[in-house]
């Protein structure tokens, strides 16, 4: 009958720890630290107390002795007549003891289960997050490259960044080509050094650009980027006659075509605000 009640008391105890492990490795996924910790303190009580009773009682009863300060008193042995007995091994409770050792193992291994799904998902979230940066800044200088290309009058004034003959323009164009491959490529780390490489190309054939202007033409292509500019600025004047707009912009577009080569996007751009003035038939 002892024996029964033994194993009914271990198996509710073996599922009491298993619901209190469970308990505890969801807290931990949900990050509830201290939660998780105090379940799991009262997991390891529940198997001392259901896997080891003797051990439990036998403190029990040392700190009743302690408290009342009465101890136990030893029995003396007498001197048996018969042969002495051979001492026999201590009766070990095998069963329970395996389950509790599987019982602790269990809990360690979804303790190291739930370290490797946090610092998985933190990994994803933070590479996440450094993805989408490198991406803001790589669409910052497209954005500002576009707008130079779909800006005749910026054209003009710095045909150096649209020139690819220039060494600073020739590595911009390739630092853009670079940064595109790499943003479709799961290498994050490939991808934040074409865009550094990118930001460092922009910045120093846009400042080239800026410094030389048009001096570095010659002093007759000079002059007709000048009369270009002038004739494009009355294109572009909304105030200004509507069959003069248009005139002035193809006489324009004729004169920059023998300097320099113009950004198609920048040619669209004039073209359909000319076209919007022209009379419908």
């Amino acid at each position: 009958m002892h024996q029964q009640l033994q194993w009914i008391v271990t198996i509710i105890g073996s599922l009491a720890v298993t619901v209190l492990s469970v308990r505890a490795f969801s807290m931990w996924i949900k990050q509830e630290y201290a939660a998780a910790a105090t379940t799991l303190v009262g997991a390891a009580v529940l198997t001392v107390g259901v896997f080891f009773p003797g051990f439990v009682a036998s403190l029990a009863e040392e700190a009743l002795a302690a408290f009342t300060g009465t101890g136990v008193e030893e029995p003396v042995d007498k001197p048996s007549s018969g042969p002495p007995a051979e001492p026999s091994g201590p009766d070990v409770p095998w069963t329970p003891l395996l389950a509790g050792l599987g019982g602790i193992i269990a809990l360690a291994l979804l303790a190291c289960i739930a370290a490797g799904l946090r610092a998985r998902h933190r990994r994803r979230m933070l590479e996440g997050q450094r993805r989408a940066e490198l991406e803001a800044r790589h669409d910052g200088v497209r954005d500002a490259y576009a707008a130079f290309t779909t800006d005749i009058l910026a054209v003009l004034d710095r045909p150096a960044l649209n020139d690819v003959g220039t060494p600073e323009t020739e590595r911009l164009i390739l630092a853009l080509d670079a940064a595109r491959d790499a943003r479709t490529a799961p290498n994050t780390t490939d991808y934040a050094a074409r865009v550094i490489a990118l930001e460092i190309a922009w910045k120093a054939a846009d400042q080239h650009a800026r410094k030389a202007g048009i001096n570095y033409l010659a002093p007759a292509e000079r002059r007709a980027v000048q009369q270009a500019r002038h004739l494009l600025t009355t294109a572009l004047d909304d105030a200004g006659n509507t069959h003069e707009r248009h005139a002035a912009y193809l006489k324009a577009i004729k004169l920059i075509g023998t300097i320099i080569t113009v950004p198609h996007e920048a040619v669209a751009a004039v073209e359909a605000a000319t076209r919007r003035a022209l009379p419908k038939k």
